[in-house]
């Protein structure tokens, strides 16, 4: 090994190391998908055609057909943002990502506008997770932005606790922790 590889080399562990050591690693947090789009899903839907995963990942996909037969049952007909609220984030370090959203962010039901709203509060996103090949919900938090959905330290399981702070600076975080089969509220703290 040459002397200038190896300088490299040490020279990016120690930055690494120092950054670490300094608290300065910054947080992971959720981010949105601005590819999704949550109309796409509901046309090919109606169309009985395939969608672009990009466009509408199998999870929310799943997630509107559900809505899209509530939606006719209560006399409305289904119709799908032009850009979506999905947010991602690895939740379990497999190096897959999980995927968040709330179906009142997404879609909506002409003739019953109210069917997936949660009144004056935002309705909480739920977490899915690929397991054995189909998506199934871990969990629901309330957030306003991917930004304040970040993954604790606190591991079980794989699995990183979950931070929301959705107060300006932070003034109080609810923490969510890994509970076997899904994510719970743990604690709130200042």
């Amino acid at each position: 090994m040459t002397l200038e590889r190896f300088s490299l080399s040490a020279a990016l562990f120690l930055g690494a190391a120092l950054a670490t050591f300094n608290g300065a690693a910054q947080a992971v947090h959720a981010t949105k998908l601005t590819s999704v789009a949550p109309a796409h899903c509901v046309a090919t839907l109606e169309r009985r055609g395939s969608a672009d995963p990009l466009r509408c990942p199998s999870a929310l996909r799943e997630a509107v057909i559900e809505a899209s037969a509530m939606c006719r049952q209560a006399g409305g007909v289904l119709m799908g943002a032009a850009e979506g609220n999905v947010w991602a984030i690895d939740v379990n370090g497999d190096g897959r990502n999980e995927l968040a959203f709330s179906l009142a962010d997404n879609v909506s039901c002409t003739g019953v506008y109210n069917l997936f709203a949660c009144g004056s509060l935002t309705c909480p996103k739920s977490l899915y997770e690929l397991r054995d090949g189909a998506w199934k919900a871990i969990g629901s938090f309330s957030a306003d932005t991917p930004e304040q959905l970040t993954l604790g330290s606190a591991e079980i399981d794989r699995h990183r606790s979950l931070v929301v702070c959705s107060q300006p600076r932070c003034a109080e975080r609810r923490v969510y922790e890994w509970q076997g089969m899904s994510y719970e509220p743990a604690r709130a703290s200042p």
